[in-house]
Order: structure tokens, then sequence, then C-alpha cells
């Protein structure tokens, strides 16, 4: 009985902890999509200094990436986690979900739906599924805007399991030990034109609970 209270209370924690996170990213998410748009638009009426203007639309368009990855694919793994065994839901079960899932969405020729909706076990018409087809409209309208305007960038998944974080490619996944030996990539990094826009966030072996 002790063992499930403090399942159920481990539970709670990690639920309070991921609504949190989702009400603070909700608003952001809609304010950088409003960011994007506009530096879009000033890149396609202004060409003469492409660097810069470029440069400030990989900046906008990672954030806005990574507010889609842990606001939407977060709850997707949460959601996911809770219907096929509740009392499975651990840190890094939901880890090991998202970094599938974002392998999934941000796949090089674009949102694979059906593969996230296998992955995720959704029946059809179920919450999960109808969530999963949700997202995909999202991020392919968010990647569809950038490449429209000739913007070309690529995913980083490459890691080595057992060693230290490098900071300069990587940085620990939500409360992740930043001391901690990388376990596995849960979001890749971006990069464009040799720059790198956005870290990985990688898992590390102290939080496997």
């Amino acid at each position: 009985m002790r063992d499930n209270e403090l399942s159920s209370a481990s539970n709670a924690a990690l639920l309070e902890m991921i609504l949190h996170r989702l009400t603070d990213l909700d608003s952001h998410m809609s304010d950088l999509s409003e960011k994007l748009h506009d530096v879009l638009s000033q890149l396609a009426y202004s060409r003469e200094d492409l660097t810069g203007a470029e440069d400030e639309v990989h900046r906008a368009l990672a954030e806005e990436i990574g507010t889609f990855v842990g606001q939407k694919l977060l709850s997707l793994s949460y959601m996911s986690a809770q219907q096929q065994n509740g009392s499975q839901l651990t840190k890094k079960r939901i880890a090991q979900i998202m970094s599938k899932l974002c392998s999934a969405y941000l796949a090089p020729s674009g949102p694979e739906l059906n593969r996230a909706r296998r992955l995720l076990r959704a029946r059809k018409g179920d919450e999960v599924w109808q969530a999963a087809g949700q997202a995909a409209l999202q991020i392919k309208k968010i990647l569809e805007s950038a490449r429209i305007h000739g913007i070309e960038f690529v995913w980083d998944y490459e890691f080595s399991t057992g060693l230290p974080i490098d900071e300069t490619r990587q940085q620990a996944w939500s409360t992740c030990d930043p001391t901690s030996d990388v376990s596995f990539v849960v979001v890749p990094g971006y990069i464009a034109d040799g720059e790198r826009y956005r870290l990985q966030e990688v898992f590390t072996d102290s939080a496997a609970s």
C-alpha cells in the first residue's frame, strides 16, 4: 500500500509539472508564431542583408519549434503514457516517448503522422488520435512557412551514450542532472549554415525515475 501511495504521489507531482509547463508555453507559442511571421515577411521584402535577416529567422524558428516540442509533444507523451499504463508514468518514460515523437514529427521529409499515431498507440477517432493530427498540422505549417522562403536547416541527433554532456552541443532535458552522463537525445539540435541555433536536449543516467 505504501508503494502505491508513493507511486501516486510521484505521478501527481509529474502531472503538476507537466500542466504548469504547458500553461506557460501556451501563450508563448502564440507570441512566437507572430514573431516568426513578421520576420519572414521582412525577409520576403528585404533581400539586401540576407545574412542578418536569415539569422533572425533561424533564431525565431528554432525557438518556436522548441516551444512546439515542449508544449504539444510533451502533452501527447503524457496522454499516451496515461492511456498505456498510468502506473508507469515516470520522467524517463515521458522522455522516451518524446524522443520517438520528435523523430516522427521532425522527420527530414516532414511530419510522419501515421508513424506518430502508431508510436502513441492511438485508436482512430480517440483523443490521442485527434491531438496527434492537430500537432502534425501545426508543425507542418511552421516548417512549410519557413521553407517557402528558402530557409534550410538540419536536425542534430548525433550523440554518444555514457559520455558527459557536451555543453557546446547539448543541454539537460527538463530537470535531468546536467553533471550526469548522456543516456539518449530527447529533442534534437537545430543547425543552419554551420551555426547551432538550438542545443540538443538530452536525458541523463541519474534521471531514471
